[in-house]
């Protein structure tokens, strides 16, 4: 039955590539704390009762105590913002496993930019093109079409297999990943929100923080202001050198990209086009494997240091706020891992493939590792942020190529788990 289902994934991948253009079309930006998924929330739910399989819509809010639980973030609107989740029932009911991508994207931003619509969907030189198409639309498209297949052509799975389009990805949000974690208690969970056919096994902590300065008196030029800048920049750096040394002394990350963009700089800002010329600001992201009270405790420290230095020009900083949630360091037992195991399997004996245990950037790995199973895993063929068509880029884009293999790949997986 494995080869069956795979010799249809390869006869119809013309299929999988235009359900990846058709959620594309359908626009779900994230826009700061408000988010837009509704419409390809329902665009999932009707396609899942289109191919008969049992499905829900539903609101992280409709889970009891949803707003008393620790890991609920306060402040992003959830206002029409849903997941999905659908079950096709295996032979063994006490095995259960979960495929996960998110809804939301972030802005298109300047669309002039962009060389073709941005919510086109295009496919084109061996690429599908739009926004979210490697983050993580076509995560959605794999978890649905591997449901239609296994469904029409009468697979009973050895577990039950559920998929969860999930909400608020975007912005540190994660509140629909834990919805669908409290909602729906599986054995393993993969969520397909991860890059370049990597396994992460370790989710990384940290999250986004906005620090605001301003003068003691009022200033005629953001001239100083633009100084102060640049002292709060050289205790950041100092800040971001002690993240990337514990980074590096973690077994999943020392081989990695992750340790030299352990302190990113998001965006710095002095005067506002001839007002404010007394104030600034400073946004910055940073990864951790501390807790979030020993990471305070450095930032206070930080502060305390850099407002001695703010001081001798006459300013001081004003506000310090996380933008986003604290991402918790989370590591799974991959080294016992059965999730691990049978993931590497299917890659190996699909198309040679060998997958290497990583950790992860900033992603609701966290969250899913700590609310809904120790042993879960993020796996993907997204795109890198730092690349042309990558994640958040303009132009961006997957390959089908590789999102072929992927298909392949989770298929069996499936009849492999």
């Amino acid at each position: 039955m494995k080869e069956k289902l795979l010799k249809a994934i390869e006869e119809r991948k013309n299929e999988l590539y235009e359900l990846v253009g058709a959620l594309i079309k359908i626009n779900s930006e994230s826009i700061g704390t408000t988010g837009n998924e509704a419409e390809v929330a329902r665009f999932v739910k009707n396609y899942l009762e289109d191919i008969g399989v049992e499905s829900e819509l539903y609101s992280p809010m409709s889970i009891e105590g949803f707003e008393k639980h620790p890991d609920y973030l306060d402040g992003h609107n959830l206002e029409n913002r849903f997941d999905v989740t659908g079950v096709l029932r295996g032979k063994n009911s006490q095995k259960s496993v979960m495929l996960m991508s998110h809804s939301d994207t972030v802005p298109i931003g300047d669309e002039s930019l962009w060389s073709f619509p941005p919510l086109s969907g295009e496919i084109r030189d061996g690429k599908i093109w739009g926004r979210g198409a490697c983050d993580d639309k076509y995560g959605i498209a794999v978890g649905l079409f591997l449901m239609k297949l296994i469904k029409e052509l009468g697979i009973k799975l050895d577990c039950d297999y559920y998929f969860t389009a999930y909400s608020d990805e975007e912005y540190g949000g994660g509140n629909g990943s834990l919805a669908a974690c409290l909602k729906y208690k599986c054995d393993d969970y993969v969520n397909m929100d991860c890059k370049n056919f990597e396994l992460w096994v370790a989710g990384v902590g940290g999250g986004d923080v906005l620090l605001e300065f301003a003068a003691d008196s009022p200033k005629g030029s953001c001239g100083d202001a633009v100084e102060a800048l640049y002292i709060l920049k050289k205790e950041l750096d100092l800040f971001g050198k002690a993240r990337k040394e514990e980074l590096l002394g973690e077994e999943l990350y020392k081989n990695t990209y992750i340790p030299d963009t352990s302190m990113i700089l998001l965006e710095a800002k002095a005067g506002d086009e001839g007002n404010d010329l007394d104030k600034g600001h400073i946004l910055i992201e940073y990864f951790t494997n501390k807790t979030e009270e020993e990471i305070d405790l450095e930032f206070e420290k930080m502060c305390s240091d850099a407002n001695t230095k703010l001081k001798e020009i006459g300013f001081k900083i004003t506000k310090r706020e996380m933008t986003t949630r604290f991402f918790h360091f989370v590591k799974s037992d991959y080294q016992n891992s059965y999730v691990v195991k049978t993931l590497a399997k299917s890659a190996k004996e699909t198309s040679g493939r060998t997958l290497i245990p990583s950790g992860a950037v900033l992603s609701d790995l966290s969250l899913i590792v700590k609310n809904g199973s120790p042993n879960a895993v993020a796996f993907g063929v997204g795109r890198a942020f730092d690349v042309y068509g990558g994640a958040h880029q303009r132009d961006e884009n997957i390959s089908c190529d590789n999102l072929l293999e992927f298909a392949k790949i989770m298929g069996s997986f499936l009849m492999n788990y």
